[in-house]
C-alpha cells in the first residue's frame, strides 16, 4: 500500500473516531432518548426474548412480529451481548461504523477522481460533516444505512473498474443487509442494472445484476422464511410500510407542521377503529390501500403534498419543533445552514460539470434520484432520510470545487502569459 494512502487512511480513521466519540461523551448515555422500538428489539434479541413488539395500534391487541426490519436490532443485539445493555457501547460502535464510512468514501473518491489528495479532501469533508457525527449519538439506524449505501456504491464501482464479479457478490450481501435495515435499499437493484447498461452494456449488466440479486436473496431469505412461518406469507422487509405511507397521504397531512398526520395509538380515530381485529399483515395492507385511495381521489392535494415533501427532503436545516429526545436548538439550525448551503451550491455546479462524464457519474445520479423519489412520492419525509445519499452529494460538491479551482488556475495562467 502506498505510504501516502496509508497515512490518509490512518488520519481519516483517527479524526473521525475522535470527533464522534467526543460528541457522544457530551450526551447523557444512561438513557435512550430515541425509543422507536430499536433498543427494545435489540435487547430482546440479546436476551433470547424473541423478536416482537406490543401492538402499536391497540394496547390490548395481539403483538406484532415483523413491525421493524431486523438489521439495526441485530446490530444492537451483538453489542449488548458483548457489553451488556450499554447505550454508550452501542454509540461507540456506531462511531466506528461512521469512521469506516469516511474511509470507504475516501476509497470511492479515489476511484472516481483518480487523485489521492482530492480523495482525502472528500474523506475529510465527511469526517467533519455534522450530521454524520450527530447521528452516532442516537440509537437509530441512520449511521448503519449510510455505511451500507456508501459500501454498495463502492463495490459497484470496484466491480466495473476491476471487471471482477466478486465485488457484485459482496454487494449483494451488503444490499441484503441494507434491505434488512431499511426496505428502501431495494432500489439499488434497478440502480445497478440501469447503470451497468449505460456503462458496460446489456450482457455485463445482466450477469452482474443476477449475481447481486442472488446473494441479496440468500441474505434476506432467513428473515423471509421466519416471517412465512409466523404469517403464512413471505415478508422480506417489515409491516410498518403501510402506516408510514398513510400518515403522509391523508386529508390531515397537508395542515400539519411536520407534513404528516399520525393517528397511531389514538383508538378514537375512525381510521384506527377500522384496523381493530385485523392481523398484522391485514393492517399493513389496509393502510397502503387507504393511502392510495386518497391519492387517487384527491390528486390536487396529493400534488401539494409531494411538493411539500420535496422541499422537506432537501431542506437546508431541520425544524425546531422536532428532534431526537428534544427539539433541535437554534445552533443546530445554524450549523446545518452553514454546512448544507455550500455543499448544495457546489454539488449543483459539480452536477453540471460531471455531465461531461455522464456514464461514470450516472451511478451517483441514479442513486440520488431513485433513493429520494419513493420517499418524496409516497412516504413520511424528514431530513434524516436523505443522509444515506449525502456522501454522493458531497462527491458532486467536490467535483464542483475542483472544477471551479481549475477554472481559476487556467484564468490566472492566461493572465500571466499576457503580462
Amino acid at each position: 500500500m502506498e505510504k501516502k494512502k496509508l497515512r490518509y487512511l490512518i488520519l481519516i480513521i483517527l479524526f473521525a473516531l475522535t470527533l464522534r466519540v467526543g460528541f457522544i461523551l457530551t450526551l447523557d448515555n444512561s438513557v435512550d432518548v430515541w425509543g422507536d422500538w430499536w433498543d427494545e428489539l435489540g435487547w430482546k434479541l440479546a436476551t433470547g426474548q424473541g423478536y416482537w413488539v406490543n401492538n402499536p395500534y391497540f394496547s390490548d391487541g395481539p403483538v406484532f412480529y415483523s413491525w421493524r426490519a431486523p438489521g439495526f436490532p441485530l446490530f444492537l443485539a451483538l453489542i449488548y451481548k458483548i457489553f451488556g445493555h450499554s447505550f454508550l457501547a452501542a454509540k461507540i460502535a456506531l462511531a466506528m461504523v461512521s469512521a469506516f464510512t469516511c474511509l470507504i468514501l475516501y476509497l470511492l473518491a479515489r476511484r472516481i477522481f483518480r487523485n489521492n489528495k482530492i480523495a482525502a479532501f472528500t474523506g475529510f469533508i465527511y469526517v467533519f460533516y455534522p450530521p454524520a457525527i450527530f447521528w452516532t449519538g442516537y440509537l437509530a439506524p441512520v449511521t448503519l444505512e449510510i455505511f451500507f449505501s456508501v459500501l454498495i456504491v463502492y463495490l459497484f464501482y470496484s466491480g466495473v473498474k476491476k471487471l471482477n464479479f466478486l465485488n457484485f457478490l459482496f454487494a449483494g450481501i451488503i444490499l441484503g443487509l441494507g434491505v434488512l435495515t431499511r426496505s428502501l435499499f431495494i432500489v439499488f437493484l434497478p440502480i445497478v442494472f440501469l447503470w451497468l447498461i449505460l456503462y458496460k452494456g446489456w450482457l455485463f449488466s445482466l450477469k452482474a445484476t443476477a449475481l447481486t440479486f442472488f446473494l441479496f436473496f440468500l441474505t434476506v431469505f432467513p428473515w423471509a422464511m421466519r416471517n412465512f412461518k409466523i404469517h403464512g406469507k413471505l415478508i422480506f422487509t417489515s409491516t410498518e410500510g403501510g402506516i408510514v405511507c398513510y400518515i403522509a397521504n391523508n386529508e390531515k397531512s397537508l395542515y400539519q407542521p411536520s407534513g404528516y398526520w399520525d393517528p397511531t395509538g389514538n383508538i378514537n380515530e375512525p381510521v384506527i377503529k377500522q384496523v381493530m381485529g385485523l392481523s398484522e399483515l391485514e393492517a399493513n395492507s389496509f393502510f397502503y390501500k387507504a393511502a392510495f385511495k386518497f391519492i387517487k381521489e384527491n390528486p390536487g392535494i396529493y400534488v401539494r403534498l409531494v411538493k411539500d415533501r420535496f422541499l422537506r427532503f432537501w431542506k437546508l436545516a431541520p425544524h425546531t419543533f422536532s428532534g431526537p429526545g428534544e427539539n433541535y436548538k437554534k445552533y443546530h439550525v445554524f450549523i446545518a445552514l452553514i454546512t448544507n448551503l455550500p455543499i448544495f451550491i457546489f454539488a449543483g455546479l459539480g452536477f453540471l460539470l460531471s455531465l461531461k462524464k455522464f456514464r461514470e457519474y450516472s451511478l451517483l445520479y441514479l442513486t440520488v434520484l431513485l433513493w429520494s423519489l419513493p420517499i418524496i412520492m409516497f412516504f413520511k419525509t424528514v431530513i434524516r432520510y436523505r443522509e444515506p445519499i449525502m456522501p454522493f452529494v458531497i462527491l458532486l460538491a467536490v467535483e464542483g470545487i475542483c472544477g471551479l479551482s481549475s477554472f481559476y488556475k487556467r484564468k490566472k495562467c492566461k493572465q500571466n502569459k499576457t503580462e
